[in-house]
């Protein structure tokens, strides 16, 4: 007797949002994911409680929720990106998948390094300055894992309120802040920061990125 066919396992994709935020914006690229046949899970961390280190508990947690599946893609906008560095410079064993961030200034951010120095914005910013947004001790990117950015080059945002960004970007993040040796794909789309979570395009180029580890 011929064995049964099998229905092939979605492949399994962790959203993880930036700084000063929750999975609820992570809500509308996710529902798109899953038009393209991906399955989806959020997580939350407290950004701007706990330092980058602190915060990878929350995140391994998830994956051990999330259990033994085929593979495990996972897809950080703005600070994700960088508390993927710290993830990945722990030993930790976790399904294959690929990565892709949205805007991480995965060198440090100009912008969150000009508004930590001013006292009503420097609060918010406090536990992620230190080997993140700062740009010092950021870890190393321990992972061979294929690896895409997309950046955003609509330059209107957060950066107004440090005068405007010194470059191209996306109002909040310089494109230049967006770039890392170990990346094996990197695009752009003319989004703003937060844009980027928002759009149909990134959505499309982020599934396509999944599935095959290219935007093209």
């Amino acid at each position: 007797m011929p064995p049964a066919n099998k229905t092939s396992e979605k492949a399994n994709v962790l959203l993880i949002h930036g700084l000063m935020s929750n999975p609820l914006e992570m809500a509308y690229l996710g529902a798109q994911l899953e038009k393209h046949n991906f399955k989806t899970h959020y997580v939350f961390y407290q950004s701007i409680m706990k330092t980058l280190e602190e915060n990878t508990q929350p995140i391994i947690d998830k994956i051990e929720t999330i259990g033994s599946v085929e593979s495990l893609h996972l897809v950080a906008h703005s600070l994700g990106g960088l508390l993927l560095a710290h993830l990945f410079d722990d030993e930790f064993d976790m399904p294959e998948g690929r990565i892709l961030t949205l805007g991480s200034p995965i060198k440090g951010s100009w912008t969150a390094q000009t508004l930590s120095k001013w006292p009503l914005t420097s609060p918010l910013l406090t536990k992620a300055m230190p080997k993140a947004l700062s740009g010092q001790g950021v870890p190393e990117w321990n992972s061979d894992r294929e690896w895409g950015m997309i950046a955003g080059t609509k330059n209107t945002g957060l950066g107004a309120l440090a005068g405007g960004l010194p470059g191209d970007g996306d109002g909040t993040v310089l494109v230049e802040e967006t770039y890392h040796p170990r990346q094996t794909a990197h695009t752009t789309v003319d989004k703003t920061h937060t844009g980027l979570l928002f759009s149909k395009n990134v959505a499309k180029l982020s599934a396509k990125f999944l599935a095959t580890g290219e935007f093209e």
